[in-house]
């Protein structure tokens, strides 16, 4: 029988969408944009939030692994090795554990956790598991979650400066995770294949040829699928097949500054964007893979973002939101309202800062600073300034654009009040950015209602950050990836586009 998905109903035992073969594009093999690949890399994202895998585990996938922040959960305790009942209990036991991880907000661990961000970053969430296929071969499935609820997970997405080219915040929870590779075992199948060990690592490896018994196919929500771009973008450059690795993400940030020598839409990653939110146009300046966007119209907004919809408050923010095209655009915005809340009396001032980020800062920690108002806003300006020249590599932002701005979130406030100011701007950065809701009546996510009702609907657009557009005055050109990097996924495609446009070189 089916086993369906807990937000999209799909068979979790049907894998043979993500298995297809790859179709000519362009003169390129490219996998297929399909609609039960998205359906299945949405329970995919999904479960990476809250690491429920006991469907997955019934649909016939094996071999699971749980990475929360800087602790994995791997190997044979983790997973059912002896089929008894202890050995069920102890499976549950640590399934359980990740859960709890997940969920730790208490005071202590905050400031521990954010302490820990200091240098580097050490928050990547996600889940990995291992289904068989035809043949001896196997599919290798990574979740990665986004931003969770605590205050030290947002902070690697404010880490906005450049490290190799790349969002620094990004690449180092890449790194976290690529450094825990060797420790993800999947102990079922290597009893299987007759070999003492199998990590994520021997597999990696094992996808650098041709034939390979494995392949990668990961997804991610925001934060997660940044850390996705990232890690498929590090391990084909090391030498892994593109073959045999396939990604789709949900509401996903860019993550690379300076163009590579490479075709970024030559990596197999399908992006899925919801034109309502923002956080698809910050991060970096390019996306690694293709970006297919839904343009919301009056009835995808009734029906995701529910009674907030009907409030004016709601409809006028999120005007302001959907102008943000860049990450400097969204620093600039929040400068302009900080610097607006300089000018209304201490308490209304906090009152509005609690109201929007209040659900990361425990009310009393806000409270607790009431006699020192002035100095927090002057020390988040001072920290909004800075994230505004690394985005936008200008020192100062723009006078004008600024005080046009401060009017009119000002005009807002003296309108709706600061409380239904607050609840509107924050309404309308996270509804339009959710993953997840109930599977029935008016409770769907924006992308769960995407890909579930109006895929069709998709458009592929080609998105950068209006300040990597140019450089000296000159459209940059994308460059397509060297041949050493991907081996040609079929001779006879190759010679063909070859025959079509004989500057093309081999991909």
């Amino acid at each position: 029988m089916p086993v369906p998905g807990r937000f999209t109903e799909c068979d979790l035992e049907n894998i043979t969408p993500l298995c297809m073969p790859w179709q000519e594009t362009d003169g390129l093999l490219q996998p297929a944009f399909s609609r039960d690949t998205a359906l299945l890399s949405h329970e995919l994202a999904s479960t990476a939030y809250d690491m429920e895998t006991a469907a997955w585990e019934k649909a016939g996938w094996r071999d699971f692994s749980y990475q929360v922040d800087n602790k994995l959960l791997s190997g044979p305790n983790v997973n059912r090795e002896g089929g008894g009942m202890i050995d069920g209990v102890m499976s549950e036991y640590y399934q359980q554990l990740a859960k709890m991880r997940l969920n730790r907000q208490n005071p202590i661990s905050q400031v521990m956790g954010a302490l820990r961000q200091r240098e580097g970053s050490d928050t990547c969430k996600a889940v990995v598991m291992l289904h068989p296929l035809l043949g001896g071969q196997y599919l290798v499935a990574i979740g990665f979650m986004g931003t969770g609820k605590r205050i030290y997970d947002w902070i690697s997405n404010f880490r906005v400066s450049r490290a190799e080219h790349m969002h620094a915040g990004f690449l180092q929870l890449t790194r976290q995770f690529e450094a825990s590779c060797d420790a993800i075992l999947f102990p079922e199948t290597a009893r299987e294949l007759g070999v003492d060990k199998l990590s994520l690592s021997d597999v990696l490896m094992e996808c650098h040829r041709p034939g390979s018994r494995f392949r990668i196919w990961m997804a991610g929500h925001s934060q997660g699928g940044a850390i996705m771009q990232l890690f498929a973008y590090q391990a084909i450059q090391k030498g892994l097949l593109r073959q045999n690795m396939l990604g789709y993400s949900f509401a996903s940030p860019s993550v690379v500054y300076d163009h590579p020598r490479c075709e970024l839409s030559a990596f197999p990653l399908f992006h899925i964007i919801n034109a309502d939110d923002v956080f698809p146009r910050t991060g970096a300046y390019y996306h690694i893979g293709r970006c297919r966007v839904f343009y919301p119209d009056e009835a995808m907004r009734r029906r995701c973002y529910g009674s907030a919809y009907e409030k004016e408050a709601f409809r006028a923010l999120l005007a302001i939101t959907r102008n943000v095209t860049d990450s400097a655009g969204a620093f600039l915005t929040v400068l302009a309202l900080l610097k607006t809340l300089q000018e209304y009396p201490q308490e209304e001032s906090l009152s509005t800062l609690n109201g929007l980020i209040g659900s990361l800062i425990p009310e009393k920690i806000v409270s607790a600073v009431s006699g020192r108002g002035d100095d927090l806003l002057r020390a988040m300006i001072q920290k909004v300034k800075q994230g505004y020249a690394l985005t936008s590599q200008r020192e100062e932002p723009p006078e004008q654009t600024l005080s046009m701005l401060q009017k009119r979130i000002a005009e807002l406030l003296k309108v709706y009040g600061t409380a239904a100011f607050s609840k509107g701007f924050l309404s309308a950065l996270t509804l339009p950015h959710k993953l997840r809701g109930a599977m029935s009546g008016k409770g769907l996510a924006p992308y769960q209602y995407i890909v579930t009702e109006r895929f069709e609907e998709l458009q592929s657009k080609t998105w950068c950050a209006p300040a990597s557009r140019m450089e000296n005055g000159v459209r940059t050109r994308l460059r397509r990836l060297p041949e050493h990097i991907h081996s040609p996924m079929s001779h006879e495609i190759n010679r063909r586009a070859r025959r079509k446009n004989p500057h093309r070189r081999n991909v």
